[in-house]
């Protein structure tokens, strides 16, 4: 009996349960009808637009903006517009240093030698063509005229341009208080003095005797004395008539 009870039990509740669903569908779907009663045919409130507004044309293209694109490519840094022109290299002219010193030139059987100096009271030597002497290079030397070569270029000059005078220098000074003192006469010489004429009839010139000593610019019977000072003594002596 008790059994029987329990099922019977159970049945009411499930039945109680299953009512309690029903009538809750019932009421949902009572809700949902009304709510669609109430949207649909419901009138719609008509909205006017705001007005249409053009859109604004993008700026004409100009290549002069991209000129940077082209001049600053990171990918390519030989790629740029602007041409540098590098201005050629001027090189600073040379100056030219003061000609060798000259004390004699002489004739020997291996050639002619003239004894030099790069400046005037520095030390002496002999030398011949292509000796060097300070920057410059002999070139061609003869008892007159010596070539050197400096910088590519041959320059020539007569050795007597280029004796070093700065023993006479020094009294030059000393004789410009007064009148100019004549050159060495030659009052105890006579014309045994000048040797054999050794010029020609455009540049007459005689030649020096031997055992004379007479400093260069002795005047005897119109005739002049000239060479070249050197430790040797008077180098390339001649007389030559005095203009």
């Amino acid at each position: 009996m008790a059994a029987q009870a329990k099922i019977v039990a159970l049945n009411l509740g499930l039945a109680a349960a299953l009512g309690l669903i029903v009538w809750q569908g019932t009421v949902r779907w009572n809700e949902a009808q009304a709510a669609r009663r109430a949207s649909v045919n419901v009138p719609v409130k008509r909205v006017t637009p705001p007005p249409m507004v053009p859109a604004q044309k993008p700026d004409t293209v100009l290549a002069a903006k991209y000129a940077d694109i082209a001049a600053k490519n990171p990918f390519s840094k030989d790629r740029n517009p602007t041409v540098v022109v590098e201005p050629p290299k001027v090189e600073p002219q040379k100056v030219m240093p003061p000609l060798p010193v000259v004390y004699g030139a002489m004739t020997l059987p291996s050639g002619i030698r003239a004894i030099m100096a790069d400046r005037s009271g520095s030390s002496s030597k002999a030398v011949r063509v292509g000796d060097t002497v300070g920057d410059f290079k002999i070139l061609a030397l003869d008892l007159h005229k010596v070539t050197f070569e400096w910088d590519g270029k041959p320059i020539e000059r007569n050795m007597d341009d280029l004796v070093d005078r700065t023993g006479t220098a020094a009294a030059a000074p000393a004789s410009a208080k007064g009148p100019a003192a004549p050159p060495p006469s030659a009052a105890a010489l006579t014309s045994k003095a000048l040797g054999v004429e050794v010029g020609t009839s455009d540049a007459p010139a005689r030649a020096c005797t031997a055992n004379e000593t007479s400093p260069a610019g002795t005047v005897v019977d119109g005739y002049k004395k000239t060479g070249i000072d050197s430790p040797f003594g008077l180098m390339n002596c001649k007389w030559v008539p005095v203009k």
